[in-house]
């Protein structure tokens, strides 16, 4: 009996995540470090701007959230340990990608489940402005903003 076994196959799988992590975030960390290099995250963050003051969250989240709701949550954690927020403004990112992450990949998954794709689109995405507007104002009520 291998003892040792064991502590192999894990260390196998972690390396195995690790490099799998690794082809995620740093090409998306370089891209959104080249996006700011060249202004076009400040011009969306602008744009942006007005619609993520509901949930407490500057213009510049608008890229980890875009990620995260559309590629995965990966992508999101690249695009948020390149800027510059708060950990209140970490959390509500975290809470709303959480509840609506990876749609391009789930979306097609569940309409083999029978929800149509539209209403599951809308339920998730509006839960994640939901949550992310309750986790804004709790910060609030609480004094931590």
């Amino acid at each position: 009996m291998d003892y040792w076994e064991p502590a192999r196959e894990g260390l196998r799988k972690a390396v195995q995540t690790t490099l799998l992590l690794t082809k995620i975030i740093i090409p998306v960390t370089f891209v959104v470090v080249t996006l700011n290099r060249f202004g076009l995250s400040s011009q969306l963050a602008e744009l942006l701007s007005p619609l993520l003051k509901v949930v407490g969250l500057p213009g510049e989240a608008a890229l980890p959230l875009f990620l995260g709701f559309f590629v995965n949550i990966y992508a999101a954690i690249g695009a948020i340990s390149v800027l510059s927020l708060t950990a209140w403004q970490i959390t509500i990112i975290a809470a709303m990608i959480l509840t609506c992450h990876s749609l391009l990949m789930e979306t097609p998954v569940l309409k083999l489940a029978g929800v149509h794709p539209a209403v599951a689109v809308l339920i998730r995405f509006g839960s994640s402005v939901i949550l992310g507007l309750i986790f804004y104002l709790l910060f609030q009520v609480l004094g931590v903003l």
